[in-house]
This record gives C-alpha cells, structure tokens and sequence, in this order.
C-alpha cells in the first residue's frame, strides 16, 4: 500500500490500463505531426514544438501553501506552461528522497510523514500530496495530465545524487541511512553524503528508481537523468576512470526505456540529461558525454553552472559531440544565492546563449520565484502567488517576467528589446558545478591587471543606451586603477564615467552576498567601444597601498543595452 488506501500493484494496472484503453490520450499522439525543435533524423520520438525546456523541482507548489489541490496545481503549471515553452522537465525526486508514489524500490512518503511532524514545510508536502490520493495517478499524474492538456511534453527528470535534505534523517530511503560507507565523505564537502557511484548497490538502486517509474507513469514523454543535482559521484580523482561505469547504467536505461515503447508500440521516450559546463569538467565526474554522444544515448544535453552563468563555451561542445547530439543552455534563475533574474536579465542570458551556438534554452529552477512570492504576506483566502513588483526589497518585478518564456527559445523575439548582462558574478568556485570565472589580483605577488572576458552579440548601433558598471572589490578609497576596455583606455576625466566607493562594503543587511570595501564604476558607453563577441576588460593598479595584503577581486560586471 502507499499510505493513501492504492497498491502498487493496482496503480500499475490502473496507469498502463488508461493508456491502453485510450481513456488517456498520450502526448505523443498528439505530438506526432509536430514540427521538429531539436529532434536529429531518424528518432522516433515526437518531437519538441519549441527549444525552451522549463525544469520544475516538484517540491516547490507542495511547500508554497497549505491544502492544495488539484485547481491549485493547475494554476501554477498555468503560469510557465506558456506558447513558447516545449517541454516540461518535472522532478521527481532523488533515487534516495522518500517517493511521493507507490513503491517497491525506494521508500513511500506515508512511511516517513511521522518523523516529519516538526517539520512544517515537509509535513505540508506531504499533507498536499495526500491530496492527490484520489486522482488518477496521483500527485505525478496530476502532474504529468495537466502539462499534456497545456499541449507540453511532460519529461520525468530524476536527480541522479542531489544533496538536499542529507541533514534530515526522515528525508531519506533506507538506503541512504543504513550504508554509510557508500558516501562520498569530507573531501566533497557539503556534497560528501551524496552516494559513491562506485558501488554496484547504488547504480543498480537508481536504474531500478527510474524502471520502476516509467512503468507506473507510461504515459510520459521521457527520462531526465539531472547530474548537475549533484555532479559528485566518484572519490575524488576517479571520475574519467570510473565513467564507463555511468556510460554503462544509462545503457541500461535506455534499453529499458526502449523495451517498454517497444512493448506499447509508442515513439521512443526521450532521454535527456544535465551536465557541468565544459567537457572536460564533465569528464571529471565520470560523464562521458563524447561516449554518449557517439551511442546516442541522449536526446539532447544541457550544459551549464549552478548558478546563473551568459559565457557558455559552447563550441567546445560542438567540437567533440562528433554524432551532433543537441546541446542546450542550462540556465539557472538567479546569478547568486537568494538573487533572482529578471525580465531582462532572462532576454540577455538566452540571446548570448542563441549566439553562441546552443541548440536551445533549458531552464532550471524558474517556479522557485514562486517561493519567493510566498513569503510576501497574503490575505488569508488566498493561496496563489501572482506575480509581484518586488524592487522595494531588492529582488526584481516579476510582474511580467513570465512573457519571456515566449521568447526564450526565439531569437528573432529577443533581437532589439531592452537586456542586462551580467558577468563574474560570484566570487564561489570552490565546487566544480560553480561559475568558473573570476578576476583577482594579488597584493602580495608582482603586480598584474585584473582581467575579465565576457560575450556579447547585440546590435549596438541600434541602441539608443549602453551602459557598463562593475566593482573592484578590497580596496581602500586611495588607491587608482586605470581602465581599459578591449585594449582602449578610457580617460578618467571623461564626463560619461562615475565612479562611488563603498567605504563599508556590502553585508546581508541590504544584499544576500557580501562583499569588502568596493569602488563602484558606471560607464556610457558608445556602440564602437565593444565588440560583437568576445569583449575583454582590464583593469591595472596604479596607486595601491603598500601595507595591504589579501586579493584584489574585479565582480559584479553588469552590461545593460536599452532600445525602446
């Protein structure tokens, strides 16, 4: 039993038997004659109708309020499932999460809900998906119904080792609690409970999470294999040896996957996957994309930060996926921990990401916006989060945010409307999933510039304002720099810069992410001062002071590009 009166075993009949008896008409019948998005010849699966995938964590509506139902849901899969959008990649869950469905691999929800009671959010989860106990399927069927009567594919995305909740006991199978040997351990950090893909246990464990879900819900269009969430698997050192070990379980899943289309005489399922930015970094965790590519085993790969990153190196992807597997931009929805993006924000990051050659726009985490409206006080009848104008506490207006999930996957829609860029936005690269960029200097080595690369395609001649602004962070009010941008010095008595110094840096008391005493420096810029591409920002030390010791970081690179 699953704790809600339904056993597995009658799930099971019940899912397959909607399908068969067409008392649900799959998505994919429905998607047959689409025009291909990212499809490559010769695949049997319908195709997606637009490149714009929009991840959801499935715990997001469960923890934004009390008692919700299905109308409730509906709401929120309303709110992103927009014309531009193609696909939705639902989480879930973590092959070592309690499962909100029945199960014989993992652990139900209903085994755990007990030691969750002083967990109010949790328990809510819980409460919620209690709710969905009499609808077809459950809370993922629900889910998956909703997003195909949107006209979306409903993608079933399983975080392949996702550290969340590794803190809370009743957050975890039986798995994670009783082999403590098959965790990483210290040397990853936050990241070491996360189970070592070394051990056949816990492969074999996860390929049997995602056979047993494909076969309650056949009605979806495809398997998520998210490794950003996390990408640790291996003992530090050991991922390119061990990565024929992965190679291998998604053979595994494929095969199955491909079993059972057979078996429903449907097209093949879609099998997608997420990985760190560069193949390099990928391969160092043991994901051989290059393999993977060569066998096609995925659909399409999305590559990309943990936190929001506009450089995607995406020609070194095209250099070794030598088959032409698709390769997406993996966007967060934020640049830094507790900062959402905005309107523009968003525009910026998918047309650089267009630019630089991606086969189309994945969008992680976007509905976690929701869970920052939620914490805006609401009159108590309500239970939706509609879109807030929330300047006023240094977040962004999300009252329109949602239009630019018609544009997303569009070039021609992004071209001459208003953008901000923002570059070296984090100073964090202590994990591998980490943006990698960073520009210091050193006080206490022999003196070099800080130096910063960063893209941009934008038709300058056409905008009507270009602006540039960044810090120069642990730096005391009388020291110098001198600016240059793409080898062009700009003059420090030019009446079109400005330049403010924060005598006190920045703490939590006004932003999430602190930073020391910084200069602040704006600049108007004219259209011939940048490149259409790569761009390159320097700044010398001119005048330091000698008794100062610590690194001199170039943060924070904002670009913004007005039209109207």
């Amino acid at each position: 039993m699953n704790g809600s009166g339904h056993s597995r075993r009658d799930f099971l009949q019940r899912s397959a038997g909607m399908v068969a008896a067409g008392s649900v008409v799959p998505y994919w019948q429905i998607a047959q004659g689409a025009e291909a998005g990212s499809a490559r010849p010769g695949r049997k699966h319908a195709a997606l109708r637009s490149n714009l995938v929009v991840n959801d964590d499935g715990y997001v509506f469960l923890f934004l309020n009390d008692n919700l139902r299905k109308e409730d849901l509906r709401r929120h899969l309303q709110s992103y499932c927009r014309e531009g959008v193609g696909a939705v990649a639902y989480c879930v869950g973590d092959m070592s999460w309690p499962t909100f469905y029945p199960t014989q691999v993992g652990v139900p929800w209903s085994a755990v809900r007990d030691d969750a009671k002083s967990n109010l959010k949790m328990s809510r989860s819980y409460r919620n998906v209690e709710n969905f106990a009499s609808e077809s399927g459950g809370y993922f069927g629900t889910v998956f119904d909703i997003i195909h009567g949107f006209g979306k594919k409903a993608v079933a995305s399983f975080r392949m080792n996702d550290a969340h909740f590794t803190t809370d006991l009743s957050a975890h199978s039986e798995l994670w609690k009783q082999h403590a040997k098959l965790r990483l351990g210290k040397p990853y950090g936050y990241y070491g409970k996360c189970l070592n893909y070394e051990f056949d246990i816990v492969r074999s464990h996860f390929k049997a999470m995602v056979k047993e879900f494909v076969e309650l819900y056949p009605e979806i269009d495809g398997i998520e294999l998210d490794a950003m969430r996390s990408p640790f698997f291996f003992p530090p050192g050991k991922g390119k040896q061990h990565a024929p070990l992965l190679t291998e379980m998604i053979r595994d899943i494929k095969a199955t996957l491909h079993a059972q289309a057979k078996r429903l005489k449907r097209p093949e399922y879609l099998l997608t996957t997420n990985v760190p930015l560069t193949p390099e970094l990928a391969l160092s965790c043991g994901l051989d994309v290059a393999t993977w590519d060569a066998e096609e085993l995925f659909d399409y790969v999305s590559v990309g930060t943990y936190q929001a990153y506009m450089n995607h190196p995406m020609q070194q992807w095209k250099k070794i996926l030598k088959r032409g597997t698709p390769v997406y931009a993996y966007l967060e929805g934020g640049p830094q921990t507790g900062q959402y993006y905005g309107l523009e924000e968003y525009r910026a990051a998918a047309a650089n990401a267009h630019a630089s050659g991606a086969d189309g726009i994945y969008l992680f985490n976007y509905p976690c916006l929701f869970e920052l409206l939620s914490q805006v006080p609401r009159r108590l009848e309500n239970a939706g989060v509609e879109p807030l104008d929330l300047r006023y506490v240094g977040q962004p207006d999300l009252t329109t945010i949602a239009q630019v999930l018609d544009e997303m996957a569009r070039p021609d829609l992004l071209q001459y409307k208003d953008k901000h860029f923002l570059f070296y936005w984090s100073k964090d690269t202590g994990y591998r999933h980490y943006a990698p960029d960073v520009a210091f200097v050193d006080r206490g080595h022999k003196q070099t510039n800080l130096k910063a690369v960063f893209r941009c395609y934008e038709d300058y001649d056409r905008a009507k304002q270009i602006a540039l602004r960044f810090k120069i962070e642990n730096v005391a009010r009388t020291e110098q720099f001198e600016v240059t941008l793409n080898g062009r010095r700009i003059d420090p008595q030019d009446q079109s810069q400005s330049i403010l110094y924060a005598s006190n840096g920045r703490d939590t008391r006004i932003h999430t992410v602190k930073l020391g005493p910084y200069f602040r420096y704006d600049l108007s810029l004219k259209p011939g001062q940048l490149e259409k591409g790569e761009n390159t920002l320097q700044i010398k030390p001119t005048r330091l002071e000698a008794d100062l010791v610590g690194k001199i970081h170039l943060v924070e690179i904002e670009l913004t590009l007005q039209f109207g």
